[in-house]
C-alpha cells in the first residue's frame, strides 16, 4: 500500500514539474500611446527543452480592427542559464492604432506539445494629439524640397524623349549605312584591268606600322613577334603562292629552299627569325632588344631582296592575259 502511494506522489510531482515548466506570457512595452505611435508586444514561451512541437501565435495585418500589426520579429531561442532543461522562445510584435480610445488586445494562444496556453488580455490606451483651442491649424511638417531626378523628368516627358531617341537612332543607322556603301568599291567593268597592290608594298607598310607601335620596347614582346611572323608569312604566301600562314617554319623552309629567287643566306636568316618568333609565341621566351631589332631588320631585308621587279610583273601579266585570251 505504501509503495502505491509513493508511486502516486512521484507521478503527481512529475506532472506538476512538467506543468510548471510550461509558461506563455505577453507583455506590452507601453500601455499608452498616441495615434500612429508604435508599441511592442513581447511574447515569451517557457517550456521543457525536450519538447519539440512549439507553435507561437500566428498574426497577420491586424490583431483587432483597432490594433494593427506593423512588424513581426524572428523567434529567438535561448536556454535557461540556471537550468539547461528549460528553453525559451521570444518574439516581438510591433503594433499601432489609428483610433483613439481604450482597446483590448485579446488573449493570444500558444501550443506546446499537446497543451494549449493562453496569455492574459491586455488593455492599450490610444490618445489623440491635443491642440490648443486658440492655436492655428498648421502642417505637421514643413514642405520638403524634392531633389531633381533625371528619371522622374524622363517619365514626365515620355513622348518627347521617345521621339528624340527614335530620331537619334535613325540618324545613327543612316550614318552606318552611308559609311558602308560610301566605302564600297565600285564594280569593275568587263575588260577593265585594276592594278593589284604588290606583296612587298603591303608587307613594308605593315612592317612600318608594327615598328611604329613599339611593342617590344613596351614589354609586349610576344605580340611583337606574333605580328612580325604573320606579316612575313603573309608576304611569302602572296609572293610565292604557297600556303605559308598555315605551314610550320620547317615546312616553309622546305618549300623555299630550292626557289631560284631566294639566296640561301637570306633564307637561313629568315628561318632563324621565324624560329625566334615561334619561341616567343609558344615557348614564352623573351628575346632581348637587340634580337627584336635584328628580327625586324631581317623581315625588311628579306622582302626587299625577294620582291617582284617590274620586268617580272610585266611578264606575269602577259602570261595571265594570254591565258584569258586562250
Amino acid at each position: 500500500m505504501m509503495k502505491q502511494i509513493s508511486v502516486f506522489i512521484i507521478l503527481v510531482v512529475s506532472f506538476l514539474s512538467y506543468s510548471n515548466a510550461q509558461e506563455f506570457t505577453v507583455k506590452l512595452s507601453s500601455p499608452e500611446i498616441r495615434i500612429g505611435e508604435q508599441a511592442t508586444l513581447e511574447l515569451e514561451c517557457r517550456f521543457s527543452a525536450v519538447e519539440k512541437q512549439i507553435m507561437l501565435p500566428t498574426l497577420k495585418d491586424t490583431i483587432t480592427k483597432f490594433v494593427e500589426v506593423v512588424a513581426i520579429s524572428k523567434i529567438d531561442t535561448t536556454f535557461d542559464e540556471d537550468d539547461i532543461t528549460k528553453k525559451y522562445f521570444t518574439q516581438n510584435i510591433t503594433i499601432t492604432s489609428w483610433d483613439s480610445g481604450l482597446h483590448v488586445i485579446p488573449a493570444l494562444r500558444a501550443i506546446i506539445g499537446n497543451d494549449t496556453l493562453y496569455s492574459d488580455p491586455i488593455l492599450i490606451s490610444v490618445k489623440t494629439i491635443e491642440l490648443a483651442q486658440e492655436q492655428d491649424i498648421k502642417d505637421i511638417k514643413g514642405i520638403i524640397e524634392v531633389p531633381f531626378s533625371l528619371w522622374d523628368w524622363i517619365l514626365a516627358r515620355q513622348f518627347e524623349v521617345g521621339l528624340v531617341g527614335a530620331l537619334l537612332l535613325l540618324l545613327i543607322i543612316g550614318y552606318f549605312i552611308y559609311r558602308k556603301y560610301a566605302n564600297k568599291p565600285q564594280a569593275v567593268e568587263e575588260g577593265q584591268i585594276v592594278p593589284k597592290e604588290e606583296a612587298d608594298i603591303i608587307a613594308n607598310r605593315k612592317l612600318n606600322e608594327l615598328e611604329g607601335k613599339k611593342f617590344w620596347q613596351a614589354g609586349r614582346v610576344k605580340e611583337f613577334h606574333s605580328q612580325l611572323s604573320f606579316i612575313v608569312r603573309e608576304y611569302i604566301e602572296n609572293r610565292f603562292e604557297i600556303n605559308a600562314l598555315e605551314q610550320t617554319t620547317d615546312e616553309i623552309s622546305m618549300l623555299l629552299v630550292a626557289h631560284p629567287d631566294i639566296n640561301k643566306t637570306d633564307l637561313q636568316q629568315l628561318i632563324q627569325m621565324l624560329q625566334l618568333a615561334d619561341m616567343a609565341k609558344f615557348a614564352k621566351q623573351q628575346p632581348i632588344g637587340v634580337e627584336n631589332e635584328q628580327a625586324l631588320k631581317v623581315g625588311y631585308a628579306f622582302i626587299e631582296k625577294t620582291k617582284m621587279i617590274a620586268k617580272e610583273i610585266i611578264q606575269e601579266e602577259t602570261i595571265k592575259s594570254k591565258e584569258r585570251d586562250a
